[in-house]
């Protein structure tokens, strides 16, 4: 069975975070909540209290429904043991405990902040802009935190942040075209186009998409950002315990298309997105599925498979090719937002991943150099006798068409023999009860 564990760098930051949090009983429903369930050891190895302070908040969480004591099946040792698990209700005060924490630092941050952005200030309200929305920038530099001041002030780069807030996906109702922004503020799109170059570049935290010739923003630390990126990791972590629990499940296999039309959804009925971007921002939400299992120690195998599988991906220019930059290391902005990138139909794996030894022309599974001489393990051909293809785009056709017909073989159906009732799957071939072939 495969296991993907947290990666050493995420638990290693968990870790640091939780010590920050000066609320005894906060710090172990925020351990138990972003490392799963934990022996009582771990709680005390791990949130660095002393034995008397976890067994004392341990006790209270389990009298207040915050946390449930349960068998937990240790698979790499085969073993049964106790640990304990945060409940629904625990995440939910969690949540609200942390906000409130985090509102009280940013007001404490706030007035020495303030002082630094005085020239930014002074040049909004020159050119008229709103207090609202001066004091709505200044908490979008705030998400941004000390990695602002590394950019060179200048007017430009303030009118560039105002572009962004202006199309941010929060702030539709202020939506300004960029040919119109830079005729009514006097400024040169080029200018423009620099600064959101270089603030994506440099890591700002900010995610962009395009829908036709409109752009869209948001800040991962902004409340579009914070949902969507709690809605994929809990999609992650139930599907790595379900492979994790499953003793039949060999891989993670995520189909990307549901899961980033689920979270979607779920955001279009919260009105945080509408249908109008909606295709747009799954393309994004499947990218950040990809980059946060990457992160999460999730193997590239099983990412390859799932971004091929993707009819979603495989929709805008280098989309596809994107993502397998990113399972690839790739930090580029270019690739981990959705903007528009030229790249060749003829894109060889050689240029890519020189592990991979191609494509299966049957159903589009990644071939592993190491697996060459094995059959397909998705559909079982053998490639003694056939070439693979290399291309990245065909591959992902090939695999879409796989899945489809696969799934279509899957589907039930009664019998199409009148006096059987039975209920058969279109790829047997014939029905076991009556025995009448299926065309």
């Amino acid at each position: 069975m495969s296991v993907f564990p947290i990666s050493s760098r995420s638990v290693g930051q968990i870790l640091t975070d939780a010590r920050k949090i000066s609320r005894k009983d906060m710090r172990i429903l925020y351990l138990l909540r972003n490392l799963g369930p934990q022996r009582f050891t771990t709680v005390i190895e791990n949130s660095g209290l002393s034995r008397s302070t976890v067994s004392k908040y341990l006790q209270y969480h389990l009298s207040q429904n915050s946390v449930e004591k349960r068998l937990y099946t240790n698979q790499s040792q085969n073993i049964q043991e106790q640990r304990y698990f945060i409940t629904e209700l625990g995440i939910e005060k969690l949540g609200h405990e942390l906000y409130l924490n985090k509102d009280l630092i940013f007001f404490n941050e706030a007035s020495g902040l303030i002082s630094r952005l005085t020239d930014l200030v002074n040049f909004y309200v020159s050119i008229g802009v709103a207090d609202s929305i001066i004091n709505q920038i200044i908490k979008m530099i705030m998400n941004i935190g000390n990695n602002y001041f590394d950019l060179e002030q200048n007017h430009d780069l303030y009118l560039t942040l105002f572009y962004i807030y202006l199309n941010s996906v929060l702030t539709r109702d202020f939506k300004f075209e960029i040919k119109e922004f830079c005729k009514h503020y006097n400024v040169k799109k080029i200018k423009i186009d620099y600064h959101v170059d270089k603030i994506m570049s440099s890591k700002q935290g900010f995610y962009m998409f395009s829908r036709g010739d409109d752009i869209f923003f948001f800040h991962e630390e902004d409340v579009l950002g914070k949902i969507t990126k709690q809605l994929i990791k809990d999609k992650l972590v139930s599907e790595i315990i379900r492979v994790n629990l499953d003793s039949k499940k060999k891989a993670m296999n995520l189909d990307l298309d549901l899961v980033s039309e689920e979270i979607s959804d779920d955001l279009i009925k919260q009105e945080y997105i509408w249908d109008a971007i909606k295709e747009p921002y799954e393309i994004l939400i499947e990218k950040m599925i990809i980059k946060f299992a990457l992160d999460l120690g999730v193997p590239k195998t099983s990412l390859w498979d799932m971004s091929l599988l993707s009819t979603i991906l495989s929709k805008p220019e280098g989309g596809t090719i994107s993502v397998i930059n990113i399972i690839e290391g790739s930090t580029r902005y270019e690739d981990l937002n959705l903007v528009s990138i030229a790249e060749s139909e003829d894109s060889l794996l050689d240029d890519v991943l020189g592990d991979i030894e191609g494509f299966c022309i049957s159903c589009g599974k990644t071939i592993w150099k190491k697996d060459i001489t094995n059959p397909c393990p998705r559909c079982g051909m053998r490639f003694d006798t056939i070439k693979l293809t290399k291309n990245v785009n065909k591959a992902s056709e090939i695999s879409v068409e796989y899945r489809q017909k696969y799934l279509l073989e899957e589907e039930e159906i009664e019998c199409p023999n009148p006096d059987c009732t039975y209920r058969v799957k279109i790829g047997w071939g014939e029905c076991p009860q009556c025995g009448v072939v299926f065309k």
